[in-house]
């Protein structure tokens, strides 16, 4: 897709670029042995993630008796489960994700009258949305990683089989197998390490957002710049027409009126289908991961609410480094499941009104 058409596109390819989506989608990445040498970037991050994986479910095996710990990883698991899932649905269909994209630029619809207000509205949203979607998934990422080495003397205590080990507050405070001297003397290097893990995480979460987010937005204000059009039709026809005061030809632009009322609502069914198309494809494409997300993020959210409270009962402050970052995860997840709910319910009201007009 050349970026001089990238002002057809409602979607924000200037961030689709930033974040890397664009160039992991596009078949015209530079290529080794013939695979997108960017899908070989996203599979280190998807390694990455299955190697943490691993380490939260040890972590659970080490910790089944303290309910606070098996929590919290139990949420970081099923994190890594779904960012697994979204990075893999968009590798294996990036093809199709990228036709997707492509058939969403006004270019590829018929009719040369849409109107230009309400393009330029859903473009300034989808920009907006996008952009805040990434700056959550960015602002909770870097406050988890930034607090612990802010945080100087704060020590997380963790009860393992009836012995109490203090650790240094980490991007993660996973367990490994060292002693938590040993752990402390090396603090720099497991914070590195569980940093990485966070940044590989958010921005699977990130681009798969971002990508929702662009495609829901467009095609909610693609069918609505196609109601606005056949609600619009006649009127535009009619002005076409109002300044004939010949009663020779009256007769004559009446019929021409009518041909031309005709032809342009066949063009506009034709827009129509292809919208209509295009948002069948997306959603069979996203439908399983977009439901899966809601519930894991749903059950995330309840988690993290669970994890603070408990927090606040064993007498940890709410201001406390760690309640902070969990509050702010709670926004984050909380902020997610509005904004995903809103969109969709957003196009199945556009749905409903392209109906409607259309008739």
């Amino acid at each position: 897709m050349k970026s001089e058409n990238d002002k057809n596109l409602m979607i924000n390819m200037r961030l689709m670029k930033m974040i890397g989506l664009y160039q992991i989608l596009s078949p015209n990445s530079p290529k080794i042995l013939g695979i997108n040498i960017f899908k070989y970037l996203t599979i280190i991050q998807l390694f990455i993630i299955q190697i943490s994986a691993f380490e939260f479910i040890s972590n659970i095996y080490f910790c089944w008796d303290n309910i606070n710990e098996v929590t919290k990883y139990c949420m970081y698991l099923q994190s890594d489960v779904i960012a697994t899932i979204q990075l893999y649905y968009v590798l294996k269909k990036s093809n199709e994700i990228w036709n997707c994209i492509r058939l969403t630029s006004t270019s590829h619809l018929a009719y040369k009258y849409h109107s230009r207000r309400i393009f330029e509205a859903g473009q300034s949203k989808s920009k907006s949305y996008s952009v805040l979607i990434m700056l959550l998934w960015v602002t909770l990422v870097v406050s988890w990683i930034l607090v612990p080495y802010m945080v100087k003397n704060y020590y997380i205590e963790v009860n393992v089989e009836n012995v109490v080990y203090r650790y240094r507050f980490s991007a993660l405070n996973c367990l490994y197998p060292v002693t938590d001297k040993f752990y402390n003397e090396h603090f720099i290097a497991y914070y590195c390490v569980e940093s990485i893990i966070l940044m590989c995480w958010g921005h699977i979460r990130m681009i798969f957002d971002v990508l929702g987010t662009s495609m829901c937005i467009t095609i909610a204000f693609q069918l609505k710049m196609i109601a606005n059009s056949f609600s619009m039709l006649n009127i535009t026809d009619n002005h076409s027409t109002n300044y004939h005061f010949d009663s020779d030809n009256a007769t004559k632009l009446i019929e021409c009126k009518e041909s031309t009322f005709i032809v342009n609502f066949k063009v506009l069914v034709q827009d129509q289908q292809k919208v209509v198309e295009n948002m069948k494809n997306i959603y069979r494409i996203l439908r399983s991961v977009m439901l899966l997300q809601i519930a894991l993020n749903s059950l995330t959210t309840i988690l993290l609410c669970s994890i603070t409270i408990m927090n606040y009962f064993n007498g940890l402050s709410l201001t406390s480094p760690m309640n902070i970052r969990l509050l702010m995860a709670i926004v984050t997840y909380s902020s997610h499941i509005f904004f995903i709910c809103y969109l969709f319910e957003d196009i199945n009201e556009q749905v409903r009104c392209e109906k409607k007009k259309s008739l």
